[in-house]
């Protein structure tokens, strides 16, 4: 069974976001009437040049919210969870971005956005828990507390959500503008 992550830990700037099994879509669409010449250009955007310019589109809205992601993810000792927020374009169901934090980078960010439970050992025979402790020693305890969640990346995608479908549309209208 693969690991699901939580809802919060994606957010994508189009509506594809197959790639990852949940996460925060949002959908545009467009309603224009009563100007010819725009409903014109509008209907030239079928074929693979629109598709590339929607790919475009949502790859710049991803990079901007990159930013107010990464400006609200905690810092912690190492600064391997703000660095690890990166965007990139999805797998399936392009165009789309996917905009989180890198496994490789911080494997540990989904007990920051979702929190942890406090937790003993698993097995009853088991009297302590035994880790590494922050400088290398060996920690010994019979019950470690839980981590309040940190959704960093649903603040983010709030905070950037205007900037990102400005870049969206600053793409579309040069597109447009060129047709």
């Amino acid at each position: 069974m693969r690991y699901r992550p939580p809802a919060d830990q994606y957010a994508t700037t189009t509506q594809a976001s197959h790639g990852y099994k949940g996460g925060t879509q949002v959908g545009v669409s467009i309603d224009v009437r009563g100007i010819p010449s725009v409903q014109k250009a509008l209907a030239s955007l079928s074929g693979p040049p629109a598709k590339k310019m929607l790919q475009k589109a949502s790859s710049a809205g991803g990079k901007v919210l990159r930013t107010y992601v990464r400006a609200e993810a905690p810092k912690g000792a190492t600064g391997r969870l703000k660095k690890s927020v990166g965007a990139r374009i999805v797998r399936h169901d392009r165009p789309g971005a996917v905009v989180s934090a890198r496994p490789r980078v911080a494997f540990y960010r989904h007990m920051v956005i979702g929190g942890t439970k406090a937790h003993g050992p698993r097995k009853p025979q088991n009297k302590v828990l035994i880790f590494k402790g922050s400088r290398g020693q060996d920690v010994r305890t019979p019950w470690v507390k839980g981590v309040q969640p940190n959704p960093f990346v649903s603040r983010g995608f709030d905070r950037g959500q205007a900037a990102a479908m400005a870049a969206l549309e600053k793409v579309v209208e040069d597109y447009l503008a060129s047709v």
